[in-house]
């Protein structure tokens, strides 16, 4: 992924498990005997509304452009219903009340929704991530 994105990015390593953070988008491998395994990748759209450009990685941002900000839900829904991708909302119980979680049923990507206050302004795209095994 180094030479895909480019720098700089954080690794978090551990013995059985690393997570590549690239500012909005993020990786993770699990160590299977001598081999890294890639497991989930997720896009981290919460930190969009700290305004930074730079948490767009420059390879993503030079291809796409910039990220002004915040993306809501709404957005997201209308581009996906336009192209004729349906979303599912199913149960988030870790926090009800805080965070909404959708899935696309074909491709297994789940979309995080703010849905209380704690994880910024209700309707704002919080996280889309290729599995369930990492948290939001």
């Amino acid at each position: 992924m180094a030479e895909l994105f480019g720098g700089p990015y954080g690794d978090n390593p551990s013995k059985r498990f690393l997570w590549r953070d690239h500012g909005l988008v993020e990786f993770f491998w699990e160590r299977a005997g001598r081999r890294w395994v890639g497991t989930h990748f997720s896009v981290q759209a919460h930190r969009l509304r700290l305004g930074d450009p730079e948490t767009v990685n420059r390879v993503i941002r030079d291809r796409y452009g910039p990220f002004p900000g915040a993306v809501t839900f709404d957005e997201v829904s209308a581009l996906l219903t336009a192209r004729g991708v349906a979303l599912a909302e199913v149960p988030y119980p870790a926090e009800p009340d805080e965070l909404r979680t959708f899935r696309q049923p074909d491709a297994g990507i789940l979309v995080h929704v703010v849905a209380g206050t704690s994880y910024g302004h209700a309707g704002d795209l919080y996280r889309v991530a290729s599995s369930t095994t990492g948290i939001p």
